[in-house]
């Protein structure tokens, strides 16, 4: 799973749109939706401001992403 479909599963999980995850996040709707769509890969600093638009440590969002994309099937 790319990071940014896993972003988007997170935030469809907090039951946010695109444009509130971005108001939150201080980010435009469209620069969310690029890299949703693997258009953009966000900067460090993004990922900082995404995570904390979504009430996540960066740490959470990437260690999440990181444990999806590298799981094993097991």
């Amino acid at each position: 799973m790319t990071f940014g479909r896993y972003l988007c599963a997170e935030r469809q999980r907090r039951g946010l749109s695109q444009g509130a995850l971005a108001e939150r996040a201080g980010l435009s709707r469209t620069h969310v939706s690029y890299i949703e769509r693997g258009i953009r890969r966000p900067r460090l600093e993004t990922i900082v401001l995404l995570a904390r638009g979504l009430g996540l440590t960066p740490a959470e969002l990437v260690g999440g992403w990181w444990d999806t994309e590298h799981s094993t099937g097991s």
